[in-house]
Parts: C-alpha cells; structure tokens; sequence
C-alpha cells in the first residue's frame, strides 16, 4: 500500500499500479492502512515550498472517470470504482498539495491559501472551528490564527461555510461583496464569469457590495447582486438546491442552459461549446451524482432537442439543435 500511495502522490504510478492502487483503496481492509498514510503524508508536508504540479494526474483521473467507451468486465469495474472514489480521494489530495502560504502584500500577515483544482471538491476546518467545503475552480486565503478584532477569509470561487459560533465577527471577503456573521451556514457563489449569489441555510448574514448596498439575509433566502451596478435582488429559494455539491450531488431545476454549461464544465473538467445561442435558454432539470458526462448528454439528447459531439482527446464538448 505505501509502495502504491506514494508512487500515486508523486505521480509515478503505472497504469497497472494506479489500477491496483484503486483496488486497495475500495477494499475495506486496507481502509485503516490509507488512513495512516494519508496522516504521515500531511505531517511531512513542509509549510513551504513549490506546490506540485498534479495537472497530469487529476487528468488521468478524470479521463478515466469520463471517458466515452463502456468498459467490460474489470475494466467497468475500475472504472466505476474511479467514478464513486474520486471526490474522496481528491479530499486530502486536495487539501495536501494545493495548501500554500503567501504574504499578504498590505499587511505582511502570513495567510493560508487553500485551492481546489476542475472536476474536485474539499472541505476543511478553519482555525476557529468553522467548517469549509470549498467547491471546484475556487481557493480561500485566511490567516494562521484568527486573533484580530474578526475573522476574515477572502474567497474566490464557490464556498459552503458552518460558522462556529463566537463574539468575533466571521467576514467573507470576494472581488465585489463582503458576507458578515456571527455563526450560520450558508453558500458563497463568487465565481468570475457567473452572477454572484449568498445563499443562507440557517442564522443571519449581512451583505455589503463594494458601493455599498446591504442587505441583511433570513434562512431560506438568497441575495443575487448585480455586477454592473451593484443593486441586490433578495428571493425565497430552496436553498439544497444551491449546497448539494457539498454532498456530491448537482442538481438542476429547470435552469437554462447558459448557466448549465457553466456548472458542468467545472463539474466535469471539459470544454463545452454552445454553437446555436437560440438554444442557451432551453431550460434543464436533472440531479446529477455519479453519471458521466456521456450520460448526462444522452439525457439533454433526449429532453432538449438537441445533438452533441464529444472530443475525449481535447475534452471538448459542441452542442448543437438536434436534427428535424
């Protein structure tokens, strides 16, 4: 096991070794045995340094777990071993090599940043006890110690925050808002090329844009700010529609397309092309867990009207109206 794991870490695994490695991890005898490594691997991890480059690996990953032909025998076994591991198996992954330490250029305050890469998710304890799952295509930067007037983490990207209850106010700092609280729970979506939105589970939060609009959020509700002019729209929502990623699920309830293409590119690590615009407002309801991404375009196939090719070397999807 700890010929496999390190050879895995270090990007050296063979096909047969990656394949007998994945055999070891589902095993449940073995499961105390990765657990060790996983722990001796994090403490030797040094506070500073180059991060490793794991593009190569994550994209076995994936091209494995996307990939279009159906395998037979082991291989489909394999291969639906990959696709039910994966989110697990990129936690400490993860949170061991993309973990950093950058000086804050304003302060000189040496902050922790935490990034997650396409197609992987993480979750993390904060040093004040709060709870991050940090969603794919984001980071968080926050200090070693929370021990100024309020614990403030900078996000960039999609977080789920559990707030640890304290009289040291809690702030989520993004390129166009501020979220104030206290202890709750509730969804940062802050991504760069999508509307920003706070969604509250439970407590209270306060928002702030950057012109300083602000609004005070209630469980149930969602806050959508406008980027141009900064103006919040305040909604009732079903908020498990905006944290199920956390659980590994992505569901859909009759969202348009545009945004669809934008969650399933970083969901799945692919390129999507929409070559007819007239169909970005076709609408999408699914609940997707572990399905592929061939699976996921059989069902839009059979529910949108529309044709797709995909190219498994390039990872590039075109979607295109469907023939009459």
């Amino acid at each position: 096991m700890k010929k496999y794991f390190e050879n895995y870490l270090k990007n050296r695994c063979s096909k047969k070794d990656f394949e007998s490695f994945v055999e070891l991890f589902v095993d449940k005898k073995s499961q105390s045995v990765l657990e060790q490594q996983m722990q001796e691997n994090w403490e030797n991890i040094p506070p500073t340094g180059e991060t490793p480059d794991l593009d190569s690996t994550l994209y076995k990953i994936h091209y494995e777990i996307n990939k279009q032909e159906k395998g037979h025998g082991k291989a489909a076994q394999l291969l639906t071993y990959l696709t039910r591991i994966a989110a697990i198996l990129l936690v400490p992954l993860s949170i061991a090599f993309f973990y950093q330490l950058q000086k804050s250029n304003q302060s000189g305050e040496m902050l922790q940043t935490i990034s997650t890469p396409l197609a992987s998710k993480t979750s993390f304890v904060l040093p004040d006890g709060s709870k991050v799952w940090l969603n794919s295509g984001s980071s968080i930067s926050f200090p070693q110690e929370f021990d100024g007037d309020e614990r403030l983490v900078q996000l960039a990207g999609e977080a789920y925050f559990d707030v640890k209850k304290s009289d040291q106010p809690f702030r989520v700092e993004t390129a166009l808002f501020t979220v104030d609280v206290l202890g709750t729970a509730f969804n940062v979506l802050a991504y760069d090329n999508e509307i920003p939105a706070v969604t509250l589970e439970r407590g209270k939060v306060t928002l702030e844009t950057k012109s300083k609009k602000r609004v005070t959020l209630l469980p149930g509700q969602q806050a959508v700010v406008d980027t141009v002019g900064h103006e919040i729209a305040l909604t009732e929502v079903e908020t498990n529609l905006f944290s199920s990623w956390i659980n590994n699920q992505l569901i859909l309830k009759d969202e348009p397309l545009g945004e669809v293409v934008n969650r399933l590119e970083r969901w799945y690590n692919i390129e999507i092309n929409v070559l007819d615009q007239s169909l970005m407002q076709k609408r999408m309801t699914a609940n997707i867990e572990f399905e592929s991404i061939r699976e996921v375009m059989e069902l839009m196939e059979l529910t949108m009207s529309v044709r797709y090719e995909y190219d498994k070397n390039l990872r590039r999807l075109e979607i295109s109206k469907a023939d009459n």
